[in-house]
């Protein structure tokens, strides 16, 4: 479970900002309990385009993809990702922060690194598992490498073994430290999908029509969404040699696909009701998701698989733009879902970002999971709670009509537009 996450310096987030899954308002729902903290199950980040709240999301990701090296960095002169605030001469070389806290069972956990493009600067990790923070590890270019013989002795020894470039984590890891390794599979469970470009997890969702008790929830979330859609399956064809020469592909790549065993062409079919002139059911009509349905229909269905695993196995799922193509009530009912402690039994989480204001119009956020993003004059984005406004001490508020009217900030202020003057 994610308690909280800061950042500093990365893309258009300048100075320090931190998120919190913290409940900190008297609101009843939409939370539950581990360890003696009360965490949400859902937040919701606002903010004009541009405003930043995508870089929030993207620095979540990026930290998770850094700890599980999704960039292969293997040798000492690999280059790390570094994307650091460049509107400023103070910044745009300087190293970017992450810091996590988060839980793994009932015990707390704190971890964090600091680094650029060449050299990891810092890294940490403490852990509270009843009243008193632990550190476990302390890394520093200037100050000594400490390791807790006590409580991390998976460490010791290793300090002199890690590259410059290369996280303490990994090494204790490839030696089968069992804290870094749960530590690594608690970021494994921390996952992100963008609203717009679903190609990536669609593949995943095809997949899991195959699992018979996966593609049952997916039909039954499918159909609870009043899609029209009674069934789904998916079917595989092989590329015939012939038409895999008429693809505009390297001749390269050609002859690897052929090595590996060929390409198959992977389509997912729609079933809805078929009736006749008085409205009497006769038969079934088979589409092609790809090229018969919505857009919508094609994004609801291609949400479905993460969605569901998230909810299954208790894990943290961000998406940017949920809403996109989306109806509102979609949206609110998917939102709904990590709300209903039936469905939400392993206490999973969904951060996500979005323009859509009917949500504010309903009772569907408690006010500490409402946030905002918004960039100054200076380009930089701050990152804050809906709780910090005078305007939202009533439950009652209105929070889509204040937020409309620019009290909570995170809106675009529109100038006035005219053609320029040119003399005939």
């Amino acid at each position: 479970m994610l308690l909280q996450f800061t950042v500093d310096n990365f893309r258009s987030i300048k100075d320090s900002k931190t998120f919190s899954m913290q409940t900190a308002a008297q609101d009843e729902g939409n939370s539950f309990e581990v360890s003696g903290m009360n965490l949400l199950h859902s937040s919701v980040i606002y903010g004009a385009n541009a405003s930043g709240k995508s870089n929030l999301l993207k620095a979540m990701s990026m930290m998770r993809s850094f700890v599980l090296n999704k960039q292969k960095v293997t040798q000492s002169i690999d280059s790390l990702v570094h994307e650091p605030f460049k509107l400023n001469s103070e910044t745009e070389n300087a190293s970017t922060t992450f810091e996590i806290i988060f839980f793994i069972n009932n015990t707390k956990y704190r971890y964090g690194f600091e680094n650029d493009r060449t050299k990891i600067y810092s890294e940490w990790l403490f852990e509270k598992s009843k009243k008193k923070e632990v550190k476990l590890f302390y890394r520093d270019v200037i100050d000594e490498f400490y390791v807790n013989s006590t409580y991390f002795k998976e460490g010791l020894g290793l300090e002199k073994k890690t590259l410059d470039n290369h996280l303490f984590l990994w090494k204790c890891d490839s030696e089968n430290g069992f804290i870094s390794k749960s530590i690594l599979k608690w970021f494994q469970n921390f996952n992100m999908i963008d609203g717009y470009e679903n190609i990536g997890y669609i593949d995943y969702s095809r997949r899991e029509l195959n699992n018979e008790t996966f593609k049952n929830d997916i039909i039954n979330m499918v159909q609870i969404a009043d899609l029209g859609i009674d069934d789904m399956s998916t079917n595989e064809e092989e590329i015939s040699l012939e038409a895999l020469n008429k693809m505009k592909l390297p001749q390269s790549l050609k002859d690897q696909i052929l090595n590996d065993g060929g390409l198959l062409k992977v389509e997912t079919s729609t079933i809805h009701k078929k009736f006749d002139k008085d409205s009497n059911l006769i038969g079934t009509v088979t589409f092609e998701l790809d090229k018969d349905e919505s857009v919508g229909t094609q994004k609801f269905f291609a949400m479905s698989a993460p969605i569901l695993d998230t909810l299954r196995n208790g894990k943290i799922l961000i998406i940017d733009e949920m809403d996109a193509s989306l109806h509102p009530i979609l949206t609110m009912h998917l939102v709904e879902m990590f709300h209903d402690k039936k469905i939400n039994n392993k206490n999973a989480q969904l951060i996500f970002a979005t323009h859509d204001i009917n949500l504010l119009h309903t009772d569907l956020f408690r006010r500490d999971q409402v946030w905002f993003a918004e960039k100054d004059k200076y380009g930089a984005t701050d990152i804050y709670s809906l709780l910090e406004y005078k305007y939202s001490t009533r439950k009652t508020t209105n929070k889509a009509k204040n937020y409309l009217q620019g009290r909570y900030g995170g809106i675009p202020y529109i100038g006035q537009f005219q053609f320029e003057a040119h003399e005939l």
